[in-house]
């Protein structure tokens, strides 16, 4: 365990050394001269783990409610502005990349999804597609 991940275990907690040292049991000389000398003992760096744990938990957590958040906010926006989860496009032209297509819909916009290997799709093919990040889109249903 290096001392810059061990601090910021701690920050991430808002724990000080003496806090820390107090918790494991030691004298907060100690928890410093373990901090300054890089040489922690397998108590501390078994708690650091531990606390570092629970931050990662803490994180995903947060993650998880934010997606959530954020889904119902979209599904919102979609609702109100008639956006539909799935676009239905052309395949218009067929790149040196052969897994990949580029794709044209209704509305004049453009777009690019990826093939999977062995399902070559021809030009001029009408494929159901729902958005991904920036201009690429997954194939839901070819034909």
């Amino acid at each position: 365990m290096d001392t810059e991940r061990a601090g910021k275990i701690l920050e991430g907690h808002g724990l000080t050394k003496k806090a820390f040292a107090d918790m494991m049991g030691v004298k907060p000389s100690t928890a410093r001269m373990a901090f300054s000398l890089k040489r922690f003992s397998k108590r501390m760096v078994a708690k650091l783990l531990e606390l570092e744990s629970e931050l990662k938990q803490e994180e995903q957590k947060e993650e998880r409610d934010e997606n959530k958040r954020l889904s119902v906010i979209e599904g919102v926006v979609r609702q109100t502005m008639d956006i539909p989860l799935e676009k239905v496009a052309r395949i218009y032209a067929v790149p040196k990349n052969r897994f990949l297509r580029l794709i044209e819909f209704a509305d004049g916009s453009h777009g690019k999804f990826r093939c999977k290997p062995g399902k070559y799709l021809k030009l001029g093919e009408e494929v159901r597609v729902t958005p991904l990040k920036g201009d690429m889109w997954e194939v839901v249903k070819c034909g």
